[in-house]
């Protein structure tokens, strides 16, 4: 009765969008559903894997959301999560991705598949996988990049270069995709990541205002201290507790962001 409720709860979540439906439909008449129903389910696999893993960890899904060439998981958490936590819900896609394709192969290799059905999943598989590695968001290539920096840099200098990456590996793919082969579907993956990308600099202040006032709105504890120069909240940390540094005296972090938010921290 509880995995029914819960299953109904994350179909509610679930956003298609418009433009695949129209591609099952134009796949059926062209007699091209096999093709579109192995990627499809390769992509659901795939965020099957991000969403399991994410409830496990208590995460609440928002949106998820189904692109023509992917998918995309929106969560109604906070941005100080652990980064143990979103590296285990990035990477999860992928493993239980390239566990569907070793299930596969071995249905291939007991001779339950034909071999063009089994190619046809060889190809979809790794296109996808070798696709969601490139460091563009909203990808998971971009997440784990994100991760990497998160853990030497501040949260605002991270997503920053994040950013910076995306602009430039997505350049790389269009001027990839225009010398060797471009098209329209080529154009709406391009189309929706450079909406993605765009949306996310336009939020970038937003992003990071949030990221500090979480740490002002919740009593969050971390088992690492970093200590910053000055006054200079832009310079937090991911997973870090921060004191502040000036003029030789330590100011906790709890007192520099009640004197920016002029509330009483509970």
């Amino acid at each position: 009765m509880v995995n029914t409720l819960i299953i109904k709860n994350i179909l509610k979540k679930v956003n298609i969008h418009p433009i695949f439906f129209f591609l099952a439909f134009t796949s059926i008449i062209t007699g091209l559903f096999k093709e579109f129903f192995i990627f499809s389910s390769i992509i659901f696999i795939h965020e099957l894997g991000h969403t399991l893993v994410a409830l496990t960890l208590n995460w609440k899904v928002k949106v998820i959301n189904f692109y023509p060439f992917g998918g995309y998981i929106e969560f109604d958490e906070i941005l100080n999560k652990p980064i143990k936590e979103e590296f285990l819900i990035v990477i999860s896609g992928l493993l239980v991705q390239i566990l569907y394709f070793i299930f596969i192969t071995i249905l291939f290799n007991n001779y339950l598949m034909t071999e063009t059905t089994y190619l046809m999943f060889k190809h979809y598989h790794y296109s996808i996988l070798l696709f969601n590695l490139i460091p563009v968001y909203p990808l998971d290539g971009i997440k784990l990049v994100n991760l990497g920096l998160s853990k030497y840099f501040s949260f605002k200098l991270s997503h920053s270069i994040s950013i910076f990456i995306s602009i430039i590996f997505v350049i790389l793919f269009i001027i990839f995709s225009i010398t060797n082969y471009l098209n329209m579907n080529i154009l709406l993956i391009v189309g929706l990541l450079l909406n993605q990308i765009f949306k996310e600099k336009r939020n970038h202040n937003l992003i990071c205002t949030k990221f500090i006032f979480e740490r002002y709105l919740y009593s969050l504890k971390f088992n690492k201290t970093k200590v910053i120069k000055n006054e200079n909240i832009g310079k937090m940390y991911r997973d870090y507790n921060h004191v502040f540094k000036r003029n030789g005296e330590y100011i906790t972090e709890k007192k520099i962001l009640k004197n920016k938010f002029g509330k009483n921290i509970q």
